[in-house]
Order: C-alpha cells, then sequence, then structure tokens
C-alpha cells in the first residue's frame, strides 16, 4: 500500500465522520468515493469497512433504547445480509470500471432526492411487505459498492420515525451489513493484512471528525453544510464518471 493510499484513506475517513458527525449519517457516502479515486473501488472497500463498522456501532449503543420495529427491521436486515454477500461475489467478479460507473449513478441518485426531498410516506403495513426485497436491494448495493444508503435512509426515513428511532435502524443496518462483508472480502481476496492496518490507523481519524462534525453542528447551519457536502459528492460523481466510462470503452 503507498502512501498516498494512507493518507487518502485517513483523508476521506475524517471527511467521512465529520460528516457523520453534523448529519447523523454520511461516513461510507463520502469516504468511499472518494477513496476509490486513489485506491480503486475493491481495496476502498476493503480499508474502509472496519472504520464503518466501529463507528455504526458506536451508533447502535447510543440509541439501543430507542424504538423499533421488529417486522419491518429484521426481514430487511436478514435479507440484506445475504444481498450484501451476493453483492460481494459481484464485487470480485466484475470489471471495476461497471462497479465505479454504478456508484456514480448512486452518488447522483442520493443528491438529487437530498435536493429535492421528495420522498413518500411508508405506512406500517407497506414497510412490512417491501421490507425484505428492499433489504435484498440494499444488500446488493452494498455488496457491489458499499453504499446502500441511498436506499436504506429512504426505506427507513419514508416511515417518518423519530430522530432516535431513525439513527437506532439505519446504524443496524449499516454494521450488519459490514459485518457480513467483512468475511466475504477476506474470502474473496480484497480483505488482507494491509487494508485492516489501514483501516486500524483510520480509527482515530474517525473519532475526531465524529467530535469536530458533533462541534460543527452547534456552529454552522446544517444546511449550508449539507449543501457543501453536497458539493463535494457531486464533483467525486463525476470524476468516477469520467475515469469508468473510457476504461469501459476501452475494454
Amino acid at each position: 500500500m503507498t502512501v498516498l493510499i494512507a493518507l487518502a484513506a485517513v483523508g476521506s475517513l475524517l471527511l467521512g465522520a465529520v460528516v457523520k458527525g453534523v448529519l447523523g449519517i454520511g461516513l461510507p457516502m463520502v469516504a468511499i468515493p472518494l477513496l476509490t479515486l486513489v485506491a480503486g473501488l475493491p481495496q476502498a472497500l476493503a480499508i474502509v469497512s472496519l472504520p464503518v463498522a466501529a463507528a455504526n456501532l458506536m451508533q447502535v449503543w447510543q440509541f439501543r433504547r430507542a424504538g423499533r420495529k421488529p417486522r419491518v427491521l429484521w426481514p430487511f436486515l436478514l435479507a440484506g445480509a445475504a444481498g450484501t454477500a451476493a453483492g460481494t461475489v459481484i464485487l470480485a467478479n466484475v470489471h471495476e470500471a461497471w462497479l465505479e460507473l454504478i456508484l456514480s449513478v448512486l452518488l447522483a441518485v442520493y443528491i438529487a432526492m437530498r435536493l429535492l426531498r421528495s420522498v413518500a410516506r411508508l405506512g406500517d403495513r407497506g414497510a412490512t411487505a417491501v421490507a425484505a426485497p428492499a433489504g435484498l436491494a440494499a444488500g446488493l448495493l452494498h455488496g457491489t459498492t458499499g453504499i446502500s444508503g441511498p436506499l436504506s435512509i429512504t426505506f427507513f426515513h419514508a416511515q417518518r420515525p423519530e430522530r432516535p428511532e431513525f439513527i437506532l435502524a439505519t446504524g443496524l443496518v449499516f454494521l450488519v451489513f459490514t459485518l457480513v462483508q467483512i468475511p466475504m472480502l477476506g474470502a474473496t481476496g480484497i480483505f488482507g493484512a494491509e487494508a485492516a492496518l489501514a483501516g486500524l490507523a483510520g480509527l482515530p481519524a474517525v473519532a475526531a471528525g465524529l467530535w469536530l462534525g458533533n462541534r460543527l453542528a452547534r456552529r454552522m447551519s446544517a444546511r449550508v453544510f449539507d449543501r457543501l457536502i453536497l458539493a463535494v459528492l457531486c464533483w467525486t460523481a463525476g470524476a468516477l464518471a469520467w475515469r469508468a466510462i473510457p476504461a469501459l470503452l476501452g475494454a
């Protein structure tokens, strides 16, 4: 692993953790695309996996007493775990440029949803009915790109939960998906000692970013910060597409 990749890992994890500290979500959404530009998507997923698991474990513990809906959450988690395993196998066997292009499209969808804020309300009956297929799709996205946020966040937000319930549900989803993906990445040869060490080295950056994000949340308008991050993600999506499309045309 080069010094450039190690520095990019620390920097992307720090920025992603700052976003998570301010908004409560966003660590993989920011860190993975930025690190992908330097290290490639499979290596980026391997490096980010341990810090993402640690950050979401802290979040789940912090909000462990929040309300939850087992009939919605458990089918989503179980189907999502299966989808994550399958998606990781796809990650190891598909041309990297295709995955980077998918990641670019996911970022564009996420940016559009954040700007439009047009998510329909999903009642308890509807959420229970679609929990398993939604979880499976989210898991497949997580396995192939490391990012299931556009689907997972939208699914739980559409149920209009209280903030603690929302943070607990999304934290559990990202924690379970990541814990399933780590051994799968190891089995496919993507996650090794170098990636583990880089991820562990990034934990202080995650802790510092969360602390800084919590402080910024008290001083900066959430709307202004959100727009700045969306600008970064928009640039990243364009850069990923710019790199992936010529590679596919030349493949």
